[in-house]
């Protein structure tokens, strides 16, 4: 059944939360009621060595940005602010306390960097290889929580930056070619930067109506949005941003550069949609002044399906992306 249909199977075992529960499991954070107007955000993301990483080229102050990192980006993406995070680490034989003491050297510059302070967690041993649990609880005002839910007929489809460098930089890694010569990508890969300023300024200048980080590829997080707001899409393919590296890599390797436009996960840029009058009063007033933004496409009724624009010719849009248990 795949990795997502997995979690919609656990997801209906707990269909009835307490009521405090605005929203549960099968979207970047759930959003829980504590005070009046306010909302808890809570997310956690785990990374398993062999897995999400291998320490031959991943050097545990980059594991330990990372790991934190990644759960920023899911707080961003519901326009929340992270406030604490929780860290749970299985520690291998293998590793020393100089790399320990790295790794959480790693969490602490990212913590720093993005005002969320590690409070606690655990320390337990593994029997193979290294596995690393952050949890992060943020907050955000109830009226302004963004969802993937929320899109309408008609909105335009954006994002923040570029696609294509993260995937570079794992496969540069993983071939052992010149780090030096794609070190945007490598260092985009090892050390995300979760958009955290960028969505404070989407969520309170521009209103949008549904948003996810890309994580996982383009086409599985628009396909996210299409089903939870029940709509179908039409991506332009030629108006995705992509990185220069992943021009210059693709080339040079003489692969279709699609993958890497479409599929490539990891990026942790934000997919957004809103309204063109909402957009384009935005853009008037000059808000998008030191934002990256880029319209790629637009929601269309769910009957019209998931589309792809491709040098002029349309195709159904494939669901391609990371998949823990896909075939």
């Amino acid at each position: 059944m795949g990795e997502f249909g997995l979690i919609e199977r656990i997801r209906r075992m707990f269909d009835e939360p307490s009521p405090s529960v605005i929203l549960g499991i099968g979207d970047d954070a759930a959003v829980c009621r504590y005070q009046p107007g306010r909302v808890m955000l809570l997310t956690t993301d785990a990374l398993v060595e062999g897995v999400h990483f291998h320490r031959q080229y991943t050097p545990a102050k980059s594991l330990g940005w990372k790991a934190l990192a990644i759960n920023i980006s899911d707080i961003a993406a519901m326009g929340g602010v992270p406030r604490y995070a929780l860290v749970t680490l299985a520690l291998p034989d293998t590793w020393t306390v100089e790399d320990v003491e790295s790794l959480y050297e790693g969490i602490d510059q990212c913590a720093l960097a993005y005002g969320c302070p590690l409070v606690g967690g655990d320390t337990v041993q593994s029997p193979d290889g290294c596995m690393l649990s952050v949890t992060v609880l943020g907050d955000a005002d109830e009226r302004k929580v963004v969802t993937r839910s929320g899109a309408r007929e008609g909105d335009l489809i954006c994002m923040t930056g570029e696609m294509g460098g993260a995937r570079v930089g794992l496969e540069v890694l993983e071939s052992g070619a010149d780090k030096k010569r794609f070190r945007h990508s490598v260092g985009r890969f090892l050390e995300p930067k979760p958009r955290l300023w960028e969505a404070k300024r989407l969520v309170e200048g521009m209103g949008v109506s549904s948003m996810i980080d890309i994580s996982d590829g383009l086409t599985s997080e628009i396909g996210h949005l299409c089903r939870q707001s029940g709509l179908g899409c039409l991506i332009q393919e030629e108006k995705v941003p992509v990185s220069r590296e992943a021009v210059r890599w693709s080339e040079a390797r003489g692969e279709a550069l699609t993958p890497y436009i479409l599929e490539s996960g990891e990026e942790y840029e934000l997919l957004f949609t809103v309204s063109k009058r909402q957009f384009e009063g935005w853009q008037e007033k000059g808000l998008d002044r030191n934002l990256e933004l880029t319209v790629v496409g637009v929601m269309m009724a769910k009957s019209r399906g998931m589309l792809v624009q491709r040098r002029g010719k349309t195709y159904p849009l494939s669901m391609k992306g990371w998949d823990h248990f896909g075939r």
